[in-house]
């Protein structure tokens, strides 16, 4: 998969969950929450996000606890998160939702917040389009990075099964 955009940089390390969306706004719903994605990093975070757009973050992103944080990201229409690496819950539970997610060691320092890059997840290069610079990175196992490319863990489990709709209830 190949993605471009605007990168969204939060070069701090271990960026929790309740972070990324406070678990005050937990019981709203998604839109609602994801209005408050990121605010106590940078308050203008939600409101100014456009779909498509990469985030861009330091050490174990997404730490802490369970909690549906990702929800919130992908509510905004992120197109994937670089990170110089994850918090393994949310990071497989956003592959199962969908969210595209690269661990790549070194992106901190290879990129600026609103700088232009263009993500191939299947050949592991992050392209700087605004600088001309590329990063390399390991990419994902096949079936966690198509996973993710098709939309989450059902999706892919019904791609798998050869299904491309959903499956009718059984009469008793």
């Amino acid at each position: 998969m190949k993605l471009t955009g605007s990168v969204w940089k939060f070069a701090h390390d271990n960026i929790s969950t309740d972070q990324i969306r406070s678990k005050t706004h937990g019981h709203l719903p998604v839109k609602e929450q994801a209005s408050h994605c990121l605010e106590g990093l940078d308050a203008a975070f939600a409101s100014c996000v456009k779909e498509g757009d990469i985030v861009v973050a330091g050490k174990n992103f997404g730490c802490g606890s369970s909690s549906p944080a990702y929800q919130a990201i992908a509510a905004l229409g992120v197109g994937a998160i670089v990170a110089e690496s994850f918090g393994r819950i949310f990071f497989r539970n956003c592959i199962s939702a969908g969210l595209v997610v690269t661990p790549c060691p070194g992106i901190i320092e290879f990129v600026k917040s609103g700088d232009q890059i263009a993500l191939d997840t299947e050949d592991g290069q992050i392209l700087n389009i605004t600088t001309g610079k590329s990063i390399g990175f390991l990419p994902l196992p096949d079936f966690l990075r198509q996973m993710a490319e098709l939309g989450g863990e059902k999706p892919y489990l019904m791609a798998r099964l050869g299904r491309s709709e959903k499956p009718t209830k059984v009469e008793r």
